[in-house]
């Protein structure tokens, strides 16, 4: 066999068809499938961020209606305007039932918000510090919201075990039920 020009030539061309490929056909395709795994791999996090954020809107539904629920039975506690002297009746009644003398009892101006009111209320008793404990256990126990703001135990140095307690207690009502002044 005589290996001359033309033979070379092929033999160059037949070696060329390959690296060619591979430079024109092969690598570009590599490169275009590398840059569409990265735009798939962008894409799937982003659907997983909106599959988080779908799960926090049916757990945001959810929680809503929880504080709904809520709202509802705070509501329920929070007695009309009118019916604010029913509370006040039983927290005299309480004081009495633990033998506390109620020196002073001065509601003062009340406090609106937005869907209720505040309405403080001084109060001045003297008894038995034992009385005194309980008559807030079960003020606290009261079927209505009542806060004890402020309060200032005074012990009596004439008689042991007794005391004089100046404190503000809120009871919240309705604003729904009239405005106060």
């Amino acid at each position: 066999m005589n290996f001359g020009f033309r033979e070379l030539l092929f033999i160059l061309l037949l070696a060329a068809i390959p690296v060619g490929g591979y430079f024109w056909v092969f690598e570009p395709a590599q490169k275009n499938m590398a840059s569409q795994k990265i735009e798939l791999e962008n894409k799937t996090e982003k659907l997983a961020e909106l599959q988080k954020a779908l799960d926090g809107i049916n757990d945001l539904g959810a929680e809503v209606e929880k504080l709904s629920e809520a709202v509802k039975f705070f509501e329920s506690k929070l007695p009309a305007r009118h019916e604010i002297h029913k509370v006040l009746e039983q927290v005299t009644k309480i004081a009495e039932q633990h033998n506390l003398d109620t020196r002073l009892f001065k509601t003062l101006k009340s406090k609106p918000f937005a869907h209720y009111s505040e309405q403080p209320i001084n109060m001045e008793v003297y008894g038995n510090f034992d009385s005194y404990y309980q008559f807030l256990l079960d003020v606290e126990q009261l079927p209505r919201i009542t806060k004890v703001n402020e309060m200032k135990l005074e012990k009596d140095e004439k008689k042991e075990g007794s005391m004089k307690a100046v404190f503000t207690i809120s009871i919240f009502f309705d604003n729904k039920s009239g405005q106060t002044g």
